[in-house]
C-alpha cells in the first residue's frame, strides 16, 4: 500500500506525491516554454501502465516539439526594442530556470540587433566572471537561469516564467533582490505571462487581491501564515489547476483562492494594525 502524501482531486481520486512533483515540474515548464516540457512529458509517459494515457501524453510532447511560433518571445522581443529605443543604456536582466528555454531565448537575442551576455552552471568560473564584466561594461542583457546579485547594476528585470515560483514568497524575495542596497537606478519588473494560463491567473490575485508587489519584504509570508488552510500555498495552487475541468473551472477555482488570500490579508492588517497600536510602529535604535 503507497503510504506517499496524496493531495485530493475533487471527484477524481489522488495525485501520488511523485505525481505530484512531476505535474509541478510540468506546470513549471509549460509556462517556460513549449520545448521545456518536452522531456517531462516523456518521462511521465513512459512510466504510464495505461497505454491510452501514454499515448496521449506522447501526443502532447509531439506537438510541443512542432509548434513553431512563440508569442511569449514576441512580446519580449517588443519590450525589449521600446526600452532600448527609449534609453540606449537600459540594462536589463533576463532570467529562466530552464536551460532549453535560456537556449532558445539566447538564439532569438541573436536574431536581434541587442548586445547580450549568457551566464549558466555549465561555464567555468572564468566564463562566469567574464559575463559578468562584459554586462557592467556595455551588453544590455544578461540572460541566466536565475536572478543574480552581482547583476545589480541592472535598470530591469524580467522574470521569465512566475509559474516557476509557484510560491509568491519566492517572487517577493526575487523581486527584493533587485531592489538591494546600492542600486543607484529605479528598479522595474516585467512579468509577461499569456492570457489564461496558471501564472496569468496566479499574478492577477497576487497582484488584485494582495497588492504583492506593494508589500514590504517579508510580509508575504506573515500573511500566508493566516491562511485557514495550513498546506503549502503551491499545494492549494496545484489543487487548482488539477481539479478544474474546464477553462470557466480553472478560473472559478483561482477567484476562490484569491478571495482565500484576501481574507488571509485582512486578517493580517488587522493584527497589524493591533500591534501598531499596542506596541508602536518605531523599534529602531537611534
Amino acid at each position: 500500500m503507497d503510504s506517499s502524501p496524496t493531495l485530493e482531486k475533487r471527484g477524481r481520486g489522488k495525485v501520488k506525491q511523485t505525481d505530484r512533483f512531476a505535474l509541478l515540474t510540468l506546470q513549471r515548464e509549460i509556462g517556460s516554454s513549449p520545448a521545456a516540457a518536452i522531456s517531462t512529458l516523456q518521462s511521465i509517459a513512459s512510466r504510464q501502465e495505461n497505454p491510452t494515457r501514454r499515448t496521449h501524453l506522447l501526443s502532447l510532447a509531439e506537438q510541443a516539439a512542432r509548434i513553431s511560433t512563440w508569442t511569449k518571445a514576441d512580446a519580449l522581443e517588443k519590450l525589449l526594442t521600446t526600452l532600448f529605443k527609449a534609453d540606449p543604456g537600459e540594462k536589463v536582466l533576463l532570467f529562466t530556470h530552464f536551460r532549453r528555454t535560456l537556449d532558445l531565448l539566447a538564439e532569438r537575442l541573436r536574431s536581434l540587433d541587442i548586445s547580450f551576455v549568457v551566464y549558466h552552471g555549465g561555464m567555468d568560473s572564468a566564463a562566469k566572471n567574464q559575463a559578468i564584466v562584459d554586462f557592467q561594461s556595455g551588453a544590455q542583457v544578461l540572460l541566466s537561469p536565475r536572478l543574480l546579485a552581482k547583476a545589480a547594476t541592472c535598470s530591469s528585470a524580467i522574470p521569465w516564467s512566475t509559474s516557476m515560483y509557484l510560491e509568491p514568497m519566492r517572487i517577493e524575495q526575487r523581486v527584493g533582490r533587485i531592489h538591494r542596497v546600492g542600486q543607484e537606478r529605479e528598479v522595474r519588473i516585467y512579468n509577461l505571462s499569456a492570457r489564461g494560463t496558471v501564472e496569468d491567473y496566479l499574478l492577477e490575485i497576487l497582484d488584485q487581491k494582495l497588492n504583492m508587489f506593494e508589500l514590504v519584504i517579508g510580509e508575504m509570508d506573515m500573511i500566508l501564515g493566516h491562511l485557514s488552510d495550513e498546506r503549502d500555498f503551491e499545494d492549494l495552487l496545484l489543487e487548482v489547476w488539477v481539479s478544474a475541468q474546464s477553462q470557466a473551472g480553472l478560473r472559478a477555482g483561482f477567484d476562490r483562492l484569491g478571495e482565500t488570500l484576501l481574507q488571509a490579508r485582512q486578517s493580517y492588517d488587522k493584527l497589524k494594525e493591533y500591534d501598531d497600536a499596542l506596541f508602536g510602529q518605531d523599534f529602531s535604535a537611534e
